[in-house]
């Protein structure tokens, strides 16, 4: 057994866990970044930024990267449901300007590589590459002090740290083995993800809504298109249809999707993911944090998981900074992280919830898409908030739904 110090230890190098080591390594400190695969490696995602990534990106030195691999623009949504269609684009809301009026899609093996190599460039990051990590190191009074991981190959590394951080995403080993994990049971979903090749598109994500989920796509680098379906587990559980199968049968329920994707050509496999729906009971302990996924997933059907990510980062390596800097390894020291945390994302994690509740009832689904398809400007609006850029306390001033009830918006 190999013994390793460092300031921080993380596990999981996806979006979170590899910015939070880029951020780290900034500020001079030593960080151990592990992860049980090899990069590049496919991940089941929506693989759509937000507008207010961009930014983020910008920050981390990595604009430019994504930009040349090929990341596509996506200007806004198209959404479908009971034979009605709206359009939503990214514009400004009240005092809220757009940073961009696009997100971008990429997909997430060529986006979490390029995120990877520009931690490992910063200096101060060593990776630990097809190490699982399987188990905390704690103190005599609880206070965790880093991890055990292993290879394929059965070495085994003793990781130390100040700080310990999952960001191991939505089945986190950090997060069970400080026993917070919630499941969301109400919210028991899969996900069938795949991609196709010679699609006419556009430049616009859309989601299909259906009785018992969705379908997301949208345009992603190398010409492709990223096509995902959310269901009910005990939907897919009744049709007992296999991954492929299920996924046909979905399809052509779903003309108006199904008939544009069979003119292209399928080129990655049906993968599948679930469940998908958990919380946890807290995100910062003595000696660890929890960040991205692994902090609390509900599946965020307006894209807004690779934000969540991004943000959490960012205030959880400012709060560690803080901490070293004092000294300190008790939980009450990442006191900043969760206030960005309250105020940043959690409100838009309950939006999605609220969503989520919502998309049970095709009723209200149908009457809300009559509303929108007559309010083309609050569809705008709506969609600008999943872009992450209005701040929520600015759809309390009624001027906004003034003009989003009022004004027309973008066209399908």
């Amino acid at each position: 057994m190999v013994e390793l110090a460092f300031d921080v230890v993380i596990a999981g190098a996806g979006p979170a866990g590899s910015t939070t080591a880029q951020r780290l390594a900034r500020a001079g400190f030593r960080v151990a970044l592990v992860d049980a695969q090899r990069f590049p490696r496919f991940k089941p995602c929506g693989e759509f930024m937000s507008p207010e990534v961009l930014p983020l990106l910008r920050d981390l030195g990595v604009f430019d990267d994504v930009q040349r691999v090929g990341a596509r623009e996506v200007r806004g949504m198209l959404l479908h449901a009971h034979g009605q269609r709206v359009h939503g684009r990214f514009v400004d809301v009240g005092r809220a300007l757009a940073p961009f009026d696009h997100g971008w899609a990429v997909r997430r093996e060529v986006f979490d590589e390029v995120l990877l190599r520009a931690a490992l460039r910063t200096g101060g990051v060593e990776f630990f590459e097809g190490f699982r990590a399987f188990e905390l190191l704690r103190a005599a009074d609880g206070t965790v002090e880093g991890l055990r991981a292993k290879n394929a190959g059965g070495e085994v590394l003793e990781l130390l740290g100040s700080f310990t951080i999952g960001a191991d995403g939505v089945r986190s080993m950090v997060a069970s083995e400080l026993g917070v994990r919630q499941p969301t049971k109400w919210l028991d979903k899969l996900a069938l993800t795949t991609r196709y090749s010679d699609v006419p598109w556009g430049e616009r994500a859309e989601v299909h809504f259906l009785e018992h989920g969705f379908f997301a796509c949208a345009p992603v680098d190398g010409g492709l298109v990223s096509l995902n379906l959310v269901l009910d587990a005990a939907e897919f559980a009744r049709t007992g249809l296999p991954r492929d199968e299920a996924l046909e049968h979905w399809l052509e329920l779903t003309p108006a999707l199904g008939q544009r994707i069979r003119a292209g050509r399928r080129v990655d496999p049906v993968r599948g993911i679930g469940s998908m729906a958990m919380t946890t009971r807290a995100q910062t302990f003595d000696g660890a944090a929890l960040v991205g996924d692994a902090s609390g997933y509900v599946d965020p059907v307006t894209g807004e998981g690779i934000f969540f990510a991004l943000k959490g980062a960012e205030a959880l390596a400012t709060a560690l900074t803080q901490a070293l800097h004092a000294r300190r390894r008790d939980a009450a020291a990442l006191a900043p992280y969760l206030e960005v945390r309250s105020r940043e994302i959690a409100p838009r994690a309950a939006l999605s919830t609220l969503l989520q509740r919502g998309l049970k009832h095709p009723s209200l689904v149908r009457a809300a898409f009559g509303v929108l398809a007559r309010r083309p400007r609050l569809v705008d609006t709506l969609v600008s908030i999943t872009g992450d850029y209005v701040p929520l306390s600015e759809l309390r001033r009624p001027s906004v739904w003034w003009r989003a009830l009022t004004e027309r918006g973008g066209v399908a």
